[in-house]
């Protein structure tokens, strides 16, 4: 049973009223049979976990971050991964110059590696020590390994940039967040984020099979125009968005995917697996392509001069 509680629980985006939705358990990874209340904003439409757990870090296993056995990122043999991290940076080069960039979880670090050959002056801020430890010994990027992104920035110099790639779904303070990067980007600079879409066509047909809803992970997955309305107050101008980016488009088939398997993330993906999501995906490209129905959106912001 979803807890009553769920019903009248406020938006961590926008305060607003909450209309609870469902339960879900952690499909993609399995690392409880615990379930988990979902309700979304009557206010701005952001789904959000309800009451998320105060230990979030167990829920993040060791296999997480993808390393090979010789200690290289897996992304590094993975076109679509290279691919999404080239376009990131052709994006942001679109609308600002090379300068100080600060990227909010990181990962293992492939559009930070892209940046930083691109030209841009690396800040990455993550909490995997391991992560941490390639980026600075590997690549030479200034890593700052932390879980608190807030204290993190609020210790780094402006930026001509800051990007947030699939985080702040992350983030239990994801309004907060905005408001601090904001702060951070110079004027003329940009923002750049990349979150799951609530509207996608995928959501509205799988609900709790949705691998992006990615329970108990994800806590808010924030609609675009929220996010553009959240930046505007905050002085930020939306100059870019997209659901069909390469991210957007590897999004959409690893959701497929995800619907067809019983561990999305766990384990290699069968090839008739593969097969059946890849004929579903475009099957349904005339439909998920259009009208914001992506399963991922990008936006860029620009901060007025």
């Amino acid at each position: 049973m979803i807890p009553r509680h769920a019903a009248t629980a406020a938006c961590p985006f926008c305060d607003g009223p909450g209309a609870r939705m469902f339960d879900a358990w952690d499909r993609n990874r399995e690392t409880t049979r615990e379930r988990f209340p979902y309700a979304r904003c009557r206010t701005c439409g952001t789904v959000f976990l309800v009451a998320p757990p105060a230990d979030l870090a167990r829920y993040y296993a060791e296999d997480y971050y993808h390393f090979d056995s010789a200690g290289e990122p897996a992304w590094k043999g993975e076109e679509p991964r290279m691919q999404a991290a080239s376009y990131r940076v052709e994006l942001l080069r679109a609308h600002t110059e090379p300068g100080r960039l600060i990227e909010i979880g990181a990962g293992t670090g492939a559009f930070a590696v892209a940046a930083q050959a691109a030209g841009f002056q690396v800040s990455a801020i993550e909490m995997s020590e391991r992560c941490c430890r390639y980026l600075s010994e590997r690549e030479g990027i200034e890593a700052i390994c932390s879980d608190r992104p807030l204290e993190a920035i609020a210790s780094l110099a402006p930026a001509r940039a800051v990007a947030l790639w699939h985080v702040l779904e992350h983030l239990p303070n994801p309004a907060e967040v905005l408001a601090r990067v904001a702060e951070k980007v110079e004027p003329g600079g940009v923002l750049a984020l990349a979150v799951p879409n609530p509207r996608s066509l995928q959501f509205r047909l799988l609900r709790t099979r949705w691998v992006h809803l990615d329970a108990p992970r994800h806590l808010c997955l924030m609609p675009s125009a929220a996010l553009i309305d959240r930046g505007r107050e905050l002085g930020m101008r939306c100059a870019a968005l997209s659901t069909n980016d390469p991210d957007g488009l590897e999004c959409n088939f690893f959701g497929w995917v995800g619907a067809l398997r019983r561990h999305p993330a766990i384990d290699p993906t069968p090839d008739l697996v593969s097969h059946c999501a890849r004929a579903l995906e475009r099957t349904l490209a005339p439909l998920e392509r259009t009208g914001d129905r992506g399963s991922a959106v990008t936006i860029l912001m620009r901060k007025e001069p």
